[in-house]
């Protein structure tokens, strides 16, 4: 999901800094040039390749790794529970699900008590 939807998003933030900057923005559908290794192995690589599928995709593998070694499967689904309640984007993450499942570990709290 945040591989499909946060690229657009994460290269316009960053197109609008490096014009703000006055910094030269790569063409994305050029040629990626490899720092380091021959020329022959950088063929038919463009830099929309390199920077949103080698590296952007791995970024977040690499942060939902982490994540997942420091939260409990519990926790992760409170937290995905609780980001529905953002009103920004007029709680569009907001499902029945989780508001369910968010219902669920509050009356557990509460009853705990």
């Amino acid at each position: 999901m945040m591989r499909e939807n946060d690229w657009e998003s994460l290269l316009e933030e960053v197109s609008s800094f490096c014009i703000k900057h006055d910094i030269d923005i790569l063409n994305m559908d050029d040629e990626y040039k490899f720092l380091g290794r021959s020329r022959q192995k950088s063929q038919g690589i463009t830099n929309l390749y390199h920077f949103r599928y080698e590296l952007f995709n791995n970024i977040i593998d690499m942060q939902l790794t982490e994540l997942d070694d420091r939260f409990t499967e519990i926790s992760t689904e409170l937290l995905l529970c609780v980001a529905c309640l953002n009103p920004s984007d007029s709680f569009l993450l907001s499902t029945k699900k989780s508001l369910f499942i968010l219902l669920f570990f509050f009356f557990i709290i509460v009853n705990s008590l």
